[in-house]
């Protein structure tokens, strides 16, 4: 397993806050969404970063850190990363989640210091 960075942040928002940060991302930062649901949306940057911006309303059932910030480390190889997260005490959440059209696929897991933190494996198709 390699590490590449920490490429995946998600911020939990109350509405007002959530629909603050949702416009500076759409009218001042350029970016458009590229999945949006109730209480949820998720900017995809051109190098593949991503930010989540949730209500508290819209969260997984095993619910992100007090503090409403969780981030994922980009990874070259998914399922060798939970087989690694595991192996070294930290309880997987949930199955690996691809997200083909993405080229995208990410896991949760709890540390151990409790918090939650994301695997996500980006392989963006080779330029033409």
């Amino acid at each position: 397993m390699h590490v590449d960075g920490i490429t995946w942040h998600a911020i939990t928002l109350d509405p007002a806050p959530h629909a603050a940060m949702y416009k500076l991302m759409t009218d001042t930062f350029g970016v458009t969404p590229m999945m949006e649901g109730n209480g949820f949306v998720l900017f995809m940057m051109p190098n593949g970063t991503i930010l989540d911006l949730y209500e508290p309303s819209a969260l997984p059932d095993y619910g992100f850190n007090s503090g409403g910030m969780i981030f994922g480390f980009r990874v070259d190889d998914i399922e060798a990363a939970s087989r690694a997260v595991e192996d070294a005490g930290c309880e997987l959440l949930g199955q690996i989640t691809r997200l083909e059209a993405m080229s995208y696929a990410y896991r949760h897991f709890r540390g151990p210091d409790g918090r939650v933190y994301g695997l996500n494996e980006y392989n963006p198709p080779a330029a033409k």
